[in-house]
């Protein structure tokens, strides 16, 4: 029996026109983004694992991280939607409160859009996993701390989560932490109140501190606070201090 080439021939043909078609209407065609998706109640977002909390937490985390590169295209921070990624936020701390990825992901990565109103978002999330007394959790408050002072230039808000910070209950917490308030309070103005937390800091914690945390408590309050405070007699350490 002969086999006919003209059949197998004839549907390349019509294949490679078929396809030639379809890409001129559609080679302008991309993929698009339509934003951070609607977070799921707490009941349907463990549905996805079967009811296992912690397979839910790492699916969303690496949503989460990769939200936004969509079709060979990688949206700015500026176009998410943070009222919804903060609600995945909170979504994520329910399934796995003791993981670090999420609070550093929304620390280190969404906080660094270039806008205000969004970064405020990320502190409403911060200020709440940070002010636990668990592990260092207090770390994610810090760096609220940091974004309120010094991305959004908002000494009030800063000083606010510097509190926060400083009465953490973890055993952990480090010197700088509870030291916070004083520094922001300095630089208002306010070196009167930071002078009175600092050295109430200093004689509380002494006999625990590592000594060149002593000398620098020392240094900052003789040396910076003290000089804008004429009216204070310094304390009698300050005329021995060893740097």
């Amino acid at each position: 029996m002969q086999f006919n080439k003209t059949v197998p021939f004839c549907f390349f043909i019509f294949m490679l026109l078929g396809n030639v078609v379809f890409w001129s209407f559609s080679h302008k065609v991309k993929s698009s983004w339509a934003n951070v998706p609607p977070v799921p109640s707490q009941e349907k977002a463990s549905l996805l694992a079967f009811g296992d909390d912690e397979l839910a937490y790492r699916y969303y985390a690496t949503m989460l991280q990769n939200l936004g590169n969509t079709g060979g295209r990688v949206e700015p921070l500026k176009e998410y939607d943070y009222n919804a990624l903060t609600q995945w936020f909170f979504l994520a701390d329910h399934l796995n409160a003791r993981s670090n990825a999420v609070p550093m992901l929304a620390a280190t990565y969404f906080g660094a859009v270039d806008d205000n109103d969004k970064v405020r978002d990320i502190l409403d999330y911060l200020a709440v996993v940070g002010a636990r007394a668990d592990g260092e959790k207090w770390r994610w408050l810090g760096h609220a701390v940091f974004l309120a002072k010094h991305k959004l230039q908002d000494n009030e808000k800063a000083l606010e989560l510097a509190y926060k910070l400083a009465a953490n209950k973890s055993p952990d917490l480090a010197d700088w932490a509870r030291q916070m308030p004083a520094f922001i309070l300095q630089e208002e103005g306010q070196s009167e109140l930071a002078y009175k937390i600092m050295l109430n800091l200093l004689v509380s914690n002494v006999d625990r501190m590592h000594p060149n945390e002593i000398n620098y408590m020392r240094d900052y309050i003789c040396n910076t606070l003290l000089t804008e405070l004429t009216h204070v007699d310094p304390p009698e350490f300050c005329g021995k201090i060893e740097l």
